[in-house]
């Protein structure tokens, strides 16, 4: 993401959280609409579900100044995600709804460089979240143990 893009979503940010319950609800709503077998994956109460989604927003737009950082929490949270069976399929219809969302609660300000910047933001997340599902980790070798690094080169 380039600075202007992070400054724009950044901006952004205050009037989500203003309004964290009634978006969360609106995103959530129209989410399940897109993939109702995604319902079945969110076994909290709806009030934690709306907290964790604004949660989630929050640290994802407050890392962009850190990407790394970001995307270690996100290549975490996409094993997880792998293991609970979400596809890439489920990251399109994710983004679906996110900006179908974006775009009611910011309205006129949804448009241009502010639509760009929130494409760039939830293309890198997918990204990163689908690289994750597909991590496997370091094989040991046949005797069952990983090769000191000393051994190494």
């Amino acid at each position: 993401m380039t600075p202007k893009q992070i400054a724009i979503v950044q901006s952004h940010l205050h009037a989500i959280k203003a309004i964290g319950k009634p978006f969360a609800k609106v995103f959530y709503a129209r989410l399940f609409q897109l993939a109702p077998d995604l319902r079945a994956l969110f076994n909290c109460t709806e009030s934690n579900k709306d907290r964790k989604l604004i949660n989630m927003l929050c640290t994802t737009v407050h890392s962009l100044e850190n990407m790394d950082g970001l995307k270690v929490v996100a290549h975490n949270m996409g094993q997880r995600y792998s293991e609970q069976g979400v596809t890439e399929r489920h990251y399109d219809l994710f983004i679906q709804a996110m900006l179908e969302t974006l775009e009611m609660a910011l309205g006129d300000e949804f448009s241009g460089d502010s639509k760009a910047a929130w494409v760039s933001l939830l293309a890198m997340l997918k990204s990163t979240l689908l690289e994750a599902s597909n991590y496997h980790e370091i094989e040991h070798t046949a005797w069952g143990r990983e090769v000191p690094m000393a051994l190494v080169g």
